[in-house]
């Protein structure tokens, strides 16, 4: 049996990881940190572009001010990035 299928196999699998794998872990890894980075008093959007003020965190959730008096309870892997300040 000759290598070249193997060593093509192995090419593929080494392709498949820096094209798909590595940078979608690499996301993982910066959201995990954004999350943890995360403090009561931020804006934020969410998955669903839903912009609030961070007024709560807990374990798994989060509470967010969307209006004047007016809060939501949102899961807190949901929170897709935190709003910059201008300034």
């Amino acid at each position: 049996m000759s290598p070249g299928p193997l060593i093509f196999l192995v090419a593929m699998v080494a392709l498949l990881w820096f094209v798909l794998i590595r940078p979608q872990r690499k996301r993982q890894a910066a959201h995990r940190e954004l999350l943890a980075e995360l403090q009561p008093g931020q804006e934020v959007v969410t998955v669903g572009g839903l912009l609030g003020v961070v007024r709560e965190i807990a374990d798994e959730h989060v509470t967010l001010e969307v209006a004047p008096s007016t809060e939501v309870r949102i899961a807190k892997a949901a929170i897709s990035g935190i709003v910059p300040r201008d300034g």
